[in-house]
């Protein structure tokens, strides 16, 4: 009630947006990121002191933490000489050779336009062309003005082809003259009358070259900017609790830049730390986003999980940080020791009780990750890796409550394991490993407490199924259980077998067993309310469904399926076996009152629609293993004399039947699953119908008389007496 007060008072632009669930996950993610900003930078930023180059400290100053300090003065010598090594950047200019091919053409169509003068005489031609103070003799020009206008214009195709090879590769101010001389090289070269030579060198004679490389001042600069972007900062290495300053020290510009970085300095902005934890952030959200959208989908569409999961890790976060504030020791080395304390196994179990085993595993390497953060040593990262590990492994097969605890003794031999190794390969004393080994059994210990005490909170919290809770349902002593017992035996005993069936089918296909155990227990508990009406309970042998119209008995059959889902909502069973309870019989046809119906009506009058349960269709395997179970046990157990073969076509019968009547369209079953099941079926139904071997009456009499001999204190010896019936094999 409290909370729809509040939903009524949030505006209604709020309640709008918070109405996409893409809006409402952007905002977790946000509310998740600040959280873990906020634990991170408690750790990060440490308390600030007024240091100043030429002070007195006050006090000792130790690094609390690894950093690698930048010496700004030797990586900025070595930029300049990066820079200074650089070669000046010359460029292209295409509209120099363009400019140059144009006045090259300019002047064949100079020559071309006197050749073709039809006003001119040859005289006049030549008169003409010898203006332009081309070094070209008269007999040339004649030999020239012969040309024909298209081989003038072949010789000025030749000539800007020349000019352009020349020019292709660049020429610069310095080698101008150099190109000019090799163009008039090539002409001389030409294989051609020397006429057309000399008027090629006259119309070259006449172009202003220009070099077209040219010098690219920005380019240059650029260069030389990333000349000096790529040399690596010399950088000095500050190892975690050295000592940076001694009280009465004298400060060196050195000692407040290392200072300044630790984040020790008065006027040092913690800006660039909170930068850097904020990518570090953003960076592990974006591997946990990439991990769930690529490998469990499921769990990334689902939003509940998604708050459940970062819930888990900021509660991870937190427990970090308050064992790695806990001091137990003055002397550094004992104190340290308590980082093999932090319960990542904790926070992995639950990931993988509450949500999923491969999700836990890939935390874990991210858990790993929040704990060498903050201690900044191998050997805890590896301890917490350890014991994540061992953790989500002794918890993937949980099948009560009790594991949780055997867990967490797994749990410390992990540690305990992982502490020894490496204190032996570090060459530590023996007191600090047995220190280390005591902070690894109280780690084993609390993610056992832990993850016992925060489970029940979660489950119900976030309404999730897990396997412990299977469990709890599937006690006979559950008193909705205890209830179908009482009141309907044959319906409890029917649910019994379809959850054996149900177990097998969904251990060979892969399905989860134990919510099929826990789903058959429960999928029939509307018959509670008429027990009687269901031919499994009726002891007397009267059937009150002789007595009233088909219609009506299928009615009170079909409502089975709404009165167990109001029952398993009233005793508070999950969402998942109130699913299973909805979706057993899915939209079957009550095949023996339909056919009752059409013998007493007429065909016209009936609907089969009217004769179908009105309820959804399996959406899982694990609902349609139990539609299918119950089926198959409810038609095994009216068969008369059950053989191997009788029960094997009945199963596959009943199969291929829900599956033409698209009662397995909504559910992932393959054909594959489906053969699998049959076969598990049958198994099942063998071992449970078998026959039994009949003995003979004078076999009986022996063996009575035999018990009565040894209640005497005598030993019978003889032998029983043939009988002419042999006992049938089976059994």
């Amino acid at each position: 009630m409290a909370l729809n007060k509040i939903q009524v008072k949030l505006p209604k632009v709020l309640t709008h947006w918070l109405g996409y669930t893409k809006v409402r996950r952007l905002l977790w993610s946000l509310l998740f990121f600040c959280f873990t900003l906020g634990i991170f930078s408690l750790h990060f930023l440490p308390d600030r002191v007024p240091l100043e180059v030429g002070q007195v400290s006050p006090v000792d100053i130790t690094a609390n933490r690894y950093l690698t300090f930048e010496d700004e003065e030797a990586t900025e010598k070595k930029r300049q000489e990066a820079a200074q090594n650089v070669k000046d950047v010359y460029e292209l200019n295409p509209k120099v050779i363009e400019k140059t091919k144009s006045e090259i053409g300019a002047n064949f169509k100079k020559v071309l336009g006197v050749s073709i003068n039809p006003k001119l005489d040859q005289n006049e031609k030549i008169k003409a062309l010898k203006s332009f103070n081309w070094q070209i003799t008269d007999n040339q020009w004649q030999e020239i003005l012969s040309l024909e206008p298209k081989q003038i214009q072949e010789l000025e195709e030749q000539t800007k082809k020349i000019v352009t090879n020349t020019f292709s590769k660049g020429v610069n101010s310095e080698n101008l003259q150099f190109a000019i001389d090799k163009i008039i090289s090539e002409v001389e070269l030409l294989e051609i009358n020397p006429a057309y030579r000399s008027l090629i060198k006259g119309v070259l004679s006449s172009v202003e070259f220009q070099p077209n490389l040219l010098f690219n001042p920005v380019a240059t600069e650029e260069k030389r900017k990333e000349a000096r972007e790529a040399v690596e900062p010399v950088n000095v290495v500050i190892q975690k609790n050295e000592r940076i300053v001694s009280a009465g020290d004298v400060l060196t510009q050195r000692q407040v830049n290392i200072l300044t970085w630790l984040g020790y300095k008065n006027n040092a902005s913690p800006t660039f730390i909170i930068l850097g934890l904020a990518l570090f952030t953003g960076l592990i959200m974006m591997l946990g986003a990439l991990f769930l959208r690529h490998y469990r989908k499921e769990l990334y569409r689902n939003e509940t999980y998604l708050v459940l999961l970062m819930l888990l890790v900021v509660l991870t976060l937190v427990l970090c940080k308050l064992i790695i504030s806990i001091k137990l020791s003055n002397i550094p080395e004992k104190a340290d020791q308590v980082g093999h304390m932090i319960p990542v196994a904790a926070g992995t179990m639950l990931i993988a009780i509450l949500l999923d085993t491969k999700l836990a595993i890939f935390t874990t390497v991210i858990f790993t990750m929040f704990v060498g953060l903050f201690t900044g040593q191998m050997s805890f990262v590896l301890t917490a890796l350890t014991g994540g590990l061992v953790g989500v492994y002794s918890v993937s097969h949980l099948s009560q409550r009790s594991d949780l605890a055997k867990a967490g003794i797994w749990v410390a031999f992990a540690n305990i394991v992982s502490v020894f190794s490496l204190g032996l390969l570090n060459n530590l004393s023996w007191k600090l490993i047995l220190i280390g080994s005591s902070f690894g059994i109280a780690n084993g210990i609390l993610s056992s407490v832990l993850t016992i005490g925060l489970l029940p909170y979660l489950e119900s919290g976030f309404g999730i199924t897990t396997s412990v809770r299977l469990l709890e349902l599937s006690n006979p002593n559950h008193p909705l259980l205890k209830r179908l017992l009482l009141e309907a035996p044959g319906t409890y005993h029917h649910s019994i077998l379809v959850g054996n069936l149900g177990e097998a089918a969904a251990d060979v296909i892969g399905a989860e067993s134990l919510l099929v155990r826990a789903g058959a227990y429960y999928h029939d508990i509307g018959k509670v309310k008429r027990p009687y009406f269901f031919v499994e309970n009726q002891i007397s042998g009267e059937n009150p469904h002789e007595k009233i119209a088909a219609p009506l008995s299928t009615l009170i059959i079909t409502s089975h399926v709404k009165d167990g889902v109001e029952l398993a909502k009233s005793y508070g069973l999950p969402q998942v076996i109130v699913d299973m309870v909805a979706q057993h019989h899915g939209t079957s046809l009550v095949k023996y009152f339909y056919h009752k119906a059409l013998e007493n009506e007429k065909e016209d009058t009936i609907k089969e629609e009217d004769f179908r349960y009105d309820a959804p269709k399996p959406q899982s395997k694990e609902a349609a293993i139990i539609m299918l179970a119950d089926s198959v046990e409810a038609a095994v157990r009216s068969v008369k004399q059950p053989t191997p073969g009788k029960i094997e076509g009945m199963v596959r019968n009943i199969i291929k039947e829900r599956l033409n009547d698209g009662q397995l369209d909504e559910c992932d079953l393959t054909f594959k699953d489906l053969d699998k099941i049959a076969n598990a079926f049958v198994r099942v139904l063998n071992g449970i119908f078998h026959s039994r071997i009949e003995y003979p009456e004078s076999i009986l009499k022996a063996m009575e008389k035999k018990k009565k001999g040894e209640k005497d204190g005598t030993d019978n010896k003889q032998p029983a007496a043939k009988s002419s019936n042999s006992p049938s094999v089976g059994g």
